[in-house]
Formats: structure tokens, C-alpha cells, sequence
């Protein structure tokens, strides 16, 4: 797989698509596999994806894996924010409005984004 990576960049992109689908699928799987692939996931794939800087799939991955590896910490995590997401999301956008005007007046061209924190990063802080 290396050599093939090495060689072309598309493999590695349908590697990841693959693997995000298979983790989409884990629940068919029996605890033990589902384990395994997550943590696989967690220490290969991921990162992976980081490195290539598809942060939407390294995010997606990071929950999907956290789930079957750390399942009650997810679901707690999950139950806390999940009536919030809207809320935090409507944050976003209006700080990403008042800073662009802000800028605007201040004669700075710039592009300002905003996203909400995933469940495994939420985690990361909390440790933290």
C-alpha cells in the first residue's frame, strides 16, 4: 500500500473513503473487530488524514473511532451537547459576522471561518 500511495495520491484518497465508510458500518461487527479497525483508525488513519489536511474526514474518523474505544465517555459527551449544537452553530456565525464587519471597517481583507468543536475534540479539552 505504501508503494502505491508513493505513486499515486488518489489511492490513499479512496483508502480514506474507505475506511470512513467501514467505520460508518462498524455496528454490524461483533465488539472485538470493531475494536480493532477503531483503533487502527485512531493510530493510522486519522492522523493520516490530518497530514493531508481533510480535516472534516480526520474529525469524522476521531469520533467515529472515540465511540467504540471510549463508549460511555462518548455518549456522555454526545447527550451534553446534542440539544446545543444549533445554538453553538448560530454562535459561530454571528462572531464570524461581527469580526468581518470589524475588519471591513478596519480596511482588512480577510476570510473568516468558524465551525463547532466534534465530539473527540471536545474530549482532548476536557483531559486537558
Amino acid at each position: 500500500m505504501l508503494v502505491a500511495m508513493a505513486e499515486d495520491l488518489r489511492v490513499v484518497f479512496i483508502k480514506l473513503a474507505d475506511r470512513l465508510h467501514n467505520m460508518r458500518t462498524l455496528q454490524a461487527l461483533s465488539p472485538g473487530p470493531a475494536i480493532r479497525i477503531s483503533r487502527e483508525t485512531w493510530i493510522f488513519t486519522a492522523p493520516l488524514a490530518h497530514r493531508l489536511g481533510i480535516w472534516e474526514v480526520k474529525w469524522q474518523l476521531e469520533d467515529l473511532a472515540f465511540r467504540y474505544l471510549e463508549p460511555e465517555k462518548y455518549r456522555r459527551i454526545a447527550i451534553l451537547i446534542a440539544g446545543k449544537r444549533a445554538d453553538r452553530e448560530r454562535f459561530i456565525a454571528e462572531v464570524t459576522w461581527l469580526l468581518k464587519q470589524e475588519f471591513e471597517k478596519a480596511g482588512i481583507t480577510a476570510e473568516i471561518t468558524g465551525r463547532a468543536k466534534h465530539i473527540y475534540s471536545i474530549y482532548q479539552k476536557t483531559e486537558k
